[in-house]
């Protein structure tokens, strides 16, 4: 790294730091009130401030700080929620998956092959790569897509996989 690429970075910690100071409070308090969870809230903030100091490593310009760290916030809040919303209906419960069986000819347990019928083509990636931990970002730049349209693609499986576990009445 050059004394110049170290001049550039430090003083680009100066003023995360800065803004920082300037501004935590407030988004702290912001972020407390979007949800009653103060270590998610805690986690926003944190969060919000390292793209801070990356986008402005990128070389991207912040006009208005206080509004872009609100925004920020707030959408790492509701995709957190959403997040977790869509794992509590995705999580599959160990009685389903102790019944799934692996196929001996082609190692896929049969659950999966269910879902595939179930679930249109993108859903069903899109179950997949979340399943795998990615994120709603990284499902979105797999598939070459938006986040929203990851939220609405999960959103859509949850509601159909609710539907199919749900236990059949009898008349």
């Amino acid at each position: 790294m050059s004394s110049e690429d170290k001049a550039g970075t430090a003083a680009l910690r100066q003023e995360t730091l800065e803004v920082y100071r300037d501004h935590s409070g407030a988004l702290t308090s912001y972020a407390r009130r979007l949800t009653s969870d103060v270590g998610l809230a805690q986690d926003a903030v944190q969060e919000t401030f390292l793209r801070y100091f990356l986008v402005r490593m990128q070389g991207d310009t912040i006009r208005n700080p206080s509004a872009w760290l609100h925004r920020v916030v707030h959408n790492f809040i509701v995709e957190t929620v959403r997040s977790s919303a869509v794992q509590a209906c995705v999580a599959l419960d160990e009685g389903v998956l102790e019944k799934a069986q692996v196929q001996p000819e082609t190692g896929r347990v049969e659950w999966e092959d269910a879902f595939k019928a179930m679930l249109a083509p993108r859903e069903f990636e899109c179950l997949k790569l979340r399943t795998e931990g990615l994120d709603y970002v990284e499902i979105a730049d797999a598939m070459s897509i938006r986040p929203g349209t990851v939220g609405a693609l999960l959103h859509r499986v949850g509601q159909k996989m609710r539907v199919a576990l749900r236990p059949k009445r009898s008349r």
